[in-house]
């Protein structure tokens, strides 16, 4: 099976008709889809294998899409999901599912209508699109860096490459050329596989724009001592409301925990990129936690007075652990000033207002977010206004297309980013393969 090969041509000038730069999710759909009877095919990854980042993806096991309905999936990337219209329309879930079904992967429906490999392994997926890629006959080259792309005045693409080889201390560097190219080489999440931000400079040599990139879908930084404190905690049904100095910005309801002394979960990842945009703005942003958010203050106070009549002969550290996960009662008792070994029917009108406010509303302020090796996505990129988004070619350089993550698009966790990469790169691939087949009929 092709995993990668290293036969660079070393120092000889290489003509080929399509290169794809990056051999992630999006590279090699579009490397299969792009490929034509009599066209020479090239795709360049940095890293020494193919795909490392889909290998690892949803912790090796690949949530590769969801049963979500189009416009619900479009809406999981925001302002920019409309540009995916096209490429949803033409190459969808139900395609993608079919796609892998003729390459003999299998997907299930599992919880939160999320698709995995029955195999239960990423690999399995990076396998089936290798394999095509061998029987093809699509040259992979690894442990090799493009350098610069420029277009010449014959309209094709010079490509400066740089690679080491195994047991040398100098890189060497040679040139290839191109009549068409793919650049999918990722965003920056995950830099230790590949995705660096380098197609970025790339983009910005052919003159495109780029949307500054932040890291998305991540975790975050919270001040003072209530994520150490609480590290290790789950919290299964909660809302989190994220603050913009005392004003609610934003609310989601659902799971969230503390690892590692950062805030994460799926609620606060969803959340994360609009908090990592309003701190680099300046703002002052803060989360508020409501562990009751099926009572109304009324109805939790009415609770907390059932609670305190049900073990009056008990303590009130015993009263907030009916109402708390045991994690954080301590928390709440040094925050609320309780004493825990108070008899619960000593406990004052004013001490239940003061529990009572923390379960609805505990506040954490945020300072930043993990880096973008933590991050699941990128948000930013190439801009999409830049972009044909029938074609996902280049508005700006004829012949230069732009699939996945370095584009600026980033969606919901759930399957929603490798839908859009392989969406995307079936689509760049498929255009590729029907100019060249314009081209035939006008040259002949």
């Amino acid at each position: 099976m092709n995993n990668g090969r290293n036969d660079h041509p070393h120092t000889e000038f290489r003509k080929y008709d399509i290169v794809i730069i990056g051999a992630g999710p999006a590279g090699l759909i579009g490397a299969i889809e792009s490929h034509a009877e009599g066209k020479r095919s090239l795709i360049i990854e940095q890293m020494k294998r193919p795909a490392l980042k889909l290998r690892i993806t949803g912790s090796g096991s690949c949530n590769i899409t969801n049963n979500r309905e189009m416009e619900t999936f479009l809406d999981g990337f925001g302002k920019n999901g409309r540009f995916l219209r096209k490429a949803f329309g033409d190459f969808f879930s139900k395609e993608l599912l079919e796609y892998f079904s003729e390459l003999d992967v299998e997907f299930e429906l599992e919880r939160g209508g999320r698709y995995y490999p029955k195999s239960g392994k990423a690999e399995s997926v990076v396998n089936a699109l290798l394999e095509k890629i061998e029987k093809l006959d699509i040259e992979i080259i690894t442990g090799t860096k493009v350098v610069s792309i420029n277009k010449n005045k014959e309209g094709e693409f010079q490509i400066k490459l740089q690679y080491k080889s195994s047991g040398e201390q100098e890189n060497r560097r040679y040139k290839i050329s191109a009549e068409r190219i793919i650049l999918a080489a990722g965003g920056r999440s995950y830099p230790a596989t590949g995705s660096d931000g380098s197609g970025y400079d790339l983009a910005l040599g052919a003159g495109h724009t780029i949307i500054p990139a932040i890291p998305a879908l991540v975790p975050l930084k919270g001040s003072g001592r209530i994520p150490e404190v609480l590290n290790g905690l789950s919290i299964k049904n909660c809302i989190v409301s994220v603050f913009s100095g005392e004003q609610k910005v934003e609310e989601k309801f659902g799971e969230m925990e503390f690892r590692d002394n950062e805030i994460a979960g799926p609620v606060v990842l969803k959340m994360s990129e609009n908090i990592v945009r309003r701190i680099k703005s300046g703002e002052k942003v803060a989360i508020s936690i409501d562990f009751k958010p099926s009572l109304d203050h009324e109805k939790l106070d009415k609770r907390i007075l059932r609670d305190i009549g049900d073990i009056t002969n008990r303590t009130c550290s015993d009263i907030l652990k009916r109402l708390l996960p045991m994690k954080a009662v301590d928390l709440f008792i040094d925050l609320t000033g309780i004493d825990p070994e108070k008899n619960p029917g000593q406990l004052t009108k004013d001490e239940r207002k003061k529990l009572r406010l923390l379960l609805k509303d505990l506040r954490i302020k945020i300072k930043g977010s993990a880096p973008f090796s933590k991050s699941l996505v990128t948000a930013g990129g190439v801009s999409v206004r830049e972009i044909e988004q029938s074609t996902m070619e280049s508005r700006i350089t004829k012949g230069l297309y732009f699939a996945g993550e370095i584009i600026d698009l980033n969606g919901d966790t759930g399957g929603y980013n490798l839908q859009a990469a392989f969406s995307t790169g079936w689509l760049a691939g498929r255009s590729i393969k029907e100019a060249f087949s314009l081209k035939g009929e006008k040259d002949g």
